[in-house]
């Protein structure tokens, strides 16, 4: 298969958004239970952060691993099992009988969406042509929609038909692997080299290439952390202020939606600046967002969730350009250097998520969410760099 071809592939660029959008269904199945759960197994805050905690340990701290492997020997097994095996473990969420088999399972199934998401991403990089920051974005709003409508499909399989009926979500799972199965090219693509991490190699990557990889895993990191802590609590914020659990699920479905559609304007505008212009898109997003949702826990009823939706666009649309930038870094590692920003800056964000779930018990949840708007002003500012050690 030759790589070399500048053409945008629409076929496999809408496999890998369609098959992101089936397999980040199930992550956010945990988001729209959190009220349920809390309520079954009377949970503490500190419990209720454990619960998203491990799912993002499990689907993206694990990314890179996933990444390298699917660099070495190909994409087409790692997109077809992610959805299958993560439709199969969390779709029994509703029937299992203690806390902490809701956490073995989540574990166990969010392993296969991590698998799915590095060769995903990096399809982009294969398949985009010379519109790469377009087809991640699409790649991206696949995902995003997905985990949109994930919280609010279990809600109305809960609503309509009980807790213990969940093992239904399975089937969109299945059907998506099937698909993914007949579709995908049986000579997946393999970067033919630099496949081996050997740490001489390592030792001889420049300097400049580190430090804009660590602006862009710490800009991805400060955002991914902002976004799980508003995702783990603002359901119960807004459930004690009366709001029921089905509009709790339209919510959810509008800040993720609307954040997926952030990130296609953002790659859109960043095909259009120049790669080299994406730092500027990605911190405007993020002045934007910011003061949003600051303002969220300020105001009340219909405002307060205009700004928190409207805070999801801006947020969200920085994901699929920090992306891009690290593909740049690392043309030839997309996988892996995908799964930094995309996984490892998640996963990290989901262990940081252990420690906050204790801080929130302390100070509350406001307070807690109020404290992880700083990280991403700090990210804010270090980005002032990027262009400037990009001329390096």
């Amino acid at each position: 298969m030759d790589l070399k071809k500048n053409k945008f592939n629409k076929l496999q660029i809408a496999l890998s958004a369609s098959g992101h959008m089936v397999v980040d269904l199930y992550p956010s199945f945990v988001i729209g239970l959190i009220p349920v759960l809390t309520r079954k197994f009377g949970l503490s805050l500190f419990m209720v952060g454990l619960l998203t905690s491990v799912t993002l340990i499990s689907n993206s701290l694990t990314q890179p691993i996933f990444g390298y492997l699917s660099d070495k020997h190909g994409q087409k097994y790692f997109m077809v099992s992610g959805p299958l095996f993560a439709a199969i473990f969390i779709s029994m969420i509703g029937v299992m009988p203690n806390y902490y088999l809701v956490l073995v399972i989540l574990f166990l199934g969010n392993l296969s969406v991590s698998a799915y998401h590095p060769p995903s991403a990096a399809s982009a990089g294969h398949y985009g042509g010379s519109r790469k920051s377009i087809g991640n974005s699409i790649i991206s709003f696949g995902g995003n929609f997905g985990y949109s409508i994930g919280s609010l499909f279990v809600i109305v399989i809960v609503e309509k038909l009980g807790l213990s009926f969940t093992p239904v979500a399975m089937i969109p799972g299945i059907i998506a692997s099937l698909i993914l199965l007949k579709l995908i090219p049986a000579e997946t693509i393999k970067e033919k080299s630099e496949t081996k991490i050997k740490f001489s190699k390592i030792k001889k990557i420049k300097k400049v290439r580190l430090i804009k990889l660590f602006l862009i895993f710490f800009t991805s990191y400060s955002r991914d952390l902002l976004w799980i802590v508003l995702l783990t609590f603002t359901p119960l914020y807004f459930t004690n202020s009366g709001t029921s659990l089905l509009n709790i699920g339209y919510i959810l479905l509008a800040f993720g939606l609307l954040g997926g559609i952030g990130g296609l304007f953002s790659g859109y505008y960043a095909d259009k600046l120049g790669n080299k212009k994406s730092s500027f898109v990605i911190q405007f997003g993020l002045i934007a967002a910011l003061p949003l949702i600051y303002f969220t826990f300020k105001t009340a009823g219909i405002i307060s969730i205009i700004l928190f939706v409207l805070g999801g666009f801006f947020l969200i649309s920085t994901l699929p350009l920090c992306i891009r930038l690290s593909q740049d870094i690392f043309p030839r590692n997309m996988g892996l250097a995908s799964s930094l920003v995309m996984g490892l800056s998640a996963g990290s964000a989901g262990v940081t998520m252990i420690f906050l779930g204790k801080v929130a018990d302390s100070i509350g949840i406001v307070r807690t969410i109020n404290y992880a708007l700083i990280l991403p002003v700090i990210a804010l500012l270090l980005l002032t760099f990027f262009p400037k050690i990009d001329k390096e």
